[in-house]
């Protein structure tokens, strides 16, 4: 879906691509005296979305999100997610800002306790285990203002061999809005090719119950004390991000 703003937002878009694409060269700092010498990631670009038609790929470039980090919900201690990378496209579409959603894939991460919650019980009996993926609930905005991030809509799947494969917390419907805030400034990995990093983080967001669990919805929400309202969880990343114009592509 391609999601476009008025021209009226012309200077928070100027904002927005310093903020996101132009901090490189305006308030970022190198993260080392040579920063060539340190190991790059490897980006993948197959996520890249299509451009709209008509589109001069001159002024559009596609972003590969790197992330990791940890989250805590509910009743759901602060442990690590999955690694995850999102990927989306945003330049100019008849003179006004405009952005491409591409994909979200991310890693499933277990839940010490499994399903019922009881330590080690998940390792003697790998029926119990259960795992936590994050996964994209249908929105996507990246305009940044100022640290303000843009917001993302998600949802958690549910993996246990005792759940259907529907089972997850949130849905497209009724998902995890998450507004992340960069905290801290920006570093510039690599200018060739350019690779910038960052950490994000959200302590508003409420999480919704999980639904279909097959019949087990409510074992699953009071394993995680589900819903948990708005100021009671928090999601902290450490993104790179990989770029690159569509002239490259």
């Amino acid at each position: 879906m391609t999601r476009s703003k008025t021209s009226r937002r012309g200077s928070v878009v100027a904002l927005a691509c310093t903020a996101l694409i132009g901090f490189a060269s305006v308030v970022a700092q190198p993260a080392s005296a040579d920063p060539a010498s340190d190991p790059l990631p490897t980006f993948d670009f197959a996520d890249c979305p299509s451009i709209p038609a008509g589109a001069d790929p001159g002024l559009w470039r596609c972003e590969v999100l790197m992330s990791s980090g940890t989250f805590r919900f509910g009743d759901l201690p602060e442990q690590p997610t999955g690694a995850m990378r999102m990927t989306f496209a945003e330049g100019q579409l008849d003179g006004k800002f405009a952005q491409v959603f591409g994909a979200l894939r991310a890693d499933p991460t277990p839940v010490p306790g499994g399903l019922l919650g009881i330590p080690a019980t998940d390792a003697h009996n790998p029926k119990l285990r259960l795992d936590l993926r994050i996964e994209y609930a249908g929105y996507s905005d990246f305009l940044s203002v100022g640290d303000r991030m843009g917001e993302q809509h998600l949802k958690l799947r549910v993996i246990s061999p005792l759940l259907p494969g529907t089972c997850a917390i949130g849905s497209d419907d009724d998902p995890i809005k998450f507004k992340p805030v960069r905290i801290g400034r920006p570093e510039v990995i690599s200018t060739d090719p350019q690779v910038l990093k960052f950490t994000i983080e959200d302590k508003e967001f409420a999480v919704p119950e999980a639904r279909g669990c097959g019949g087990l919805d409510r074992l699953v929400n009071r394993r995680f004390g589900l819903p948990a309202p708005a100021g009671a969880n928090r999601m902290t990343f450490t993104t790179l991000v990989g770029l690159k114009s569509y002239t490259q592509l």
